[in-house]
């Protein structure tokens, strides 16, 4: 979820940039609109810095909590700690 927030940052970011200086149409211009709602997009990030780092830290926490849960499940696959006698 922060791999997607981050990439419609750029984008948007990169998207801005690159039509700063665009013929404009007029009022019913296409890249203008999509400028809005570029601009938009970085003002609603920008605004909601804690709900990106709440979930920032739920991910890490599922990360971690993944990572443990990993290590905890005995290694079965090794037949010599199993004690089984392979005689093919």
């Amino acid at each position: 979820l922060a791999a997607i927030a981050l990439l419609v940052l750029v984008t948007s970011s990169a998207f801005l940039v690159h039509h700063a200086d665009h013929d404009c149409a007029g009022e019913d211009c296409p890249i203008c609109e999509q400028m809005a709602l570029c601009a938009q997009n970085l003002m609603k990030t920008a605004a909601a810095p804690e709900a990106e780092a709440a979930v920032s830290a739920n991910a890490y926490a599922l990360c971690l909590a993944l990572l443990c849960a990993l290590m905890a499940v005995p290694a079965t696959h090794n037949p010599v700690l199993l004690k089984v006698k392979l005689s093919n």
